[in-house]
């Protein structure tokens, strides 16, 4: 997402500021840096290049950069990621992690690097444009979110920035379908994004077609969204939409083996109804993820795993193995790296490797000659020069972790709040009116992200009298509603855990268990008109054993 982010922010901004520019979308199945197979088709399709100009990417591209230099391009690298020696070898390259690089800042994201070059040039040479490309703030601010930067200095303004210019896109669903109440229901297939107030604003004075392009396109995103369920009122679009919605079903394709096309197109594309059937496209892609997802992770945790609970292996598709190990790290709790399966003790062998906030893949895995890791920190690709090391790789990991905890332990719970009966909480539940006003003002706080995450709420529930219901639209989630009717949400757990917490209730009928301990993340939900504190469970603390 943050590579589809800066290029459409690139290619928008650069022509509304009137340079002769075209967006070159790269096979992603190449990896992640440019390659000289790039600048032949770059080549062959516009052969008047003079300028070479990336977006996320190309700090270390040295073969891709040393072929655009032969044809005698001026080569300019825009990126984020961290400039390894010798150096970038373009003629300019701007980033907050290069070798020598003394920005303050160094968690931003490649489409922010890009816009805050774009804004430099616009004060010099274009000021009357500086509204316009300030709009650009929309993309740089969901490359932020889906890159997972820390919401922290200059990205708090800017996210918060995306946020309101994405609701000033939005238009509500007229209400037009008859109900069996005798009023009307809202149709999302009505909606108008022309009428959106940005759009109207846009239409008042002449701009480039592909700057405007950008803008109807992230309007009709969130129509193909409310189409989908996704977006029901102007609540539903935050930092939440970006992290949980949006970026997932553009980051689909590059985890299925589907064309990145229409993640473009959605953006680029001259017809709304092409943009419209491309969006859902993208949903489409999306759903499938999904099932791909609950099969592989299937196959993980029933096939023979020797190198369990810390290296896995799978024979999804290589760009699955990012959520895969990301749903293992949730499962286990520490490091795990997922990883291509092997034919012999010679063979090369790539993965992905995901990692709490307190552990750094890349740091720890440095060290070791013929295992490393590139991207970042909680969330790379991890390569293993021979089948033969993977043992090493799990014992480094396994032995790193257990220092790293150790760590963590001694600093005692993480969480901010402890509600519930038991004689550690801070406050019982009987009573949720107190934290109505908690939460309405913790979210005026917003937004939340990696570097500033919402407050860790302990919660301690009492199985006496728990109501434990399977939800979703298949029946995937669960929903524990407590005595004092607080309402907790727990996803993509129903299949495991819903047998073995009601036969905790149950049991908790006749004898004295104790309690359940979660944390969770509070916050307020309005349904017809009432709007109450819930609470969505990040992980359980105990057994129900």
């Amino acid at each position: 997402m943050d590579g589809i982010s800066s290029g459409v922010l690139g290619y928008a901004g650069l022509s509304e500021l009137g340079f002769d520019v075209e967006l070159h979308l790269p096979d992603y199945r190449r990896g992640h840096e440019l390659a000289p197979e790039d600048i032949v088709e770059i080549q062959a399709k516009w052969p008047g290049t003079r300028v070479l100009l990336t977006c996320d990417g190309g700090v270390n591209s040295h073969r891709g950069i040393a072929a655009a230099r032969a044809l005698g391009w001026t080569t300019l690298v825009t990126d984020h990621h961290e400039e390894l020696a010798p150096g970038s070898t373009a003629d300019i390259t701007v980033d907050p992690c290069r070798i020598d690089e003394t920005y303050a800042h160094t968690g931003i994201c490649g489409a922010h690097v890009l816009y805050q070059v774009i804004e430099a040039y616009t004060r010099v040479h274009r000021p009357e444009k500086l509204w316009e490309i300030h709009l650009l703030r929309l993309f740089a601010g969901l490359g932020t979110v889906s890159d997972v930067m820390p919401v922290l200095y200059e990205n708090r303004q800017l996210v918060r920035d995306a946020i309101s210019i994405a609701r000033l896109l939005r238009v509500a669903a007229p209400k037009t379908i008859p109900n069996s109440w005798g009023g009307f229901d809202a149709d999302p297939h009505a909606i108008d994004v022309e009428q959106s107030i940005l759009m109207q604003l846009l239409r008042t004075e002449p701009h480039h077609p592909v700057f405007l392009r950008a803008f109807e396109g992230f309007a009709i995103v969130l129509k193909a969204f409310a189409q989908a369920g996704k977006i029901r009122d102007i609540g539903d679009l935050d930092e939440g939409f970006f992290g949980f919605y949006l970026a997932p079903a553009m980051n689909s394709p590059r985890r299925t083996g589907a064309s990145l096309e229409p993640c473009f197109a959605v953006f680029t594309a001259a017809g709304a109804d092409v943009k419209l059937t491309a969006a859902h496209q993208v949903i489409e892609t999306n759903e499938l993820r999904k099932q791909l997802v609950i099969t592989h992770m299937n196959e993980l945790v029933t096939e023979e795993q020797p190198l369990a609970p810390w290296v896995y292996f799978s024979d999804a598709y290589p760009g699955m193995y990012g959520l895969l190990a990301n749903r293992m790290m949730e499962l286990n709790g520490h490091p795990v790296v997922v990883v291509n399966r092997p034919a012999g003790p010679d063979d090369f062998v790539g993965g992905s490797g995901r990692a709490p906030g307190w552990f750094d893949i890349i740091t720890h895995l440095e060290p070791h000659d013929g295992i490393s890791a590139i991207g970042h920190q909680q969330a790379c690709g991890v390569r293993v020069a021979k089948a033969e090391k993977l043992d090493d790789l799990a014992a480094v990991l396994r032995e790193a972790t257990q220092v790293a905890q150790l760590a963590v332990s001694t600093a005692g719970s993480n969480a901010d709040l402890v509600l519930g009966p038991d004689t550690d909480c801070d406050v019982g539940l009987e009573d949720l009116q107190p934290l109505f006003e908690l939460v309405r003002r913790t979210e005026g706080l917003k937004p939340f992200g990696h570097g500033f995450t919402a407050p860790v709420v302990e919660i301690a529930i009492e199985p006496l009298g728990l109501r434990v219901d399977r939800i979703g639209s298949e029946s995937q989630h669960l929903r524990l509603v407590t005595r004092s009717g607080l309402s907790c949400l727990w996803w993509n757990v129903a299949e495991e855990t819903f047998d073995a917490i009601q036969s905790f209730v149950r049991r908790a009928s006749r004898t004295e268990l104790g309690t359940l301990r979660f944390t969770a993340t509070l916050q307020l939900n309005t349904f017809r008109g009432d709007t109450r504190v819930q609470a969505v469970i990040n992980e359980q603390i105990n057994t129900a054993a």
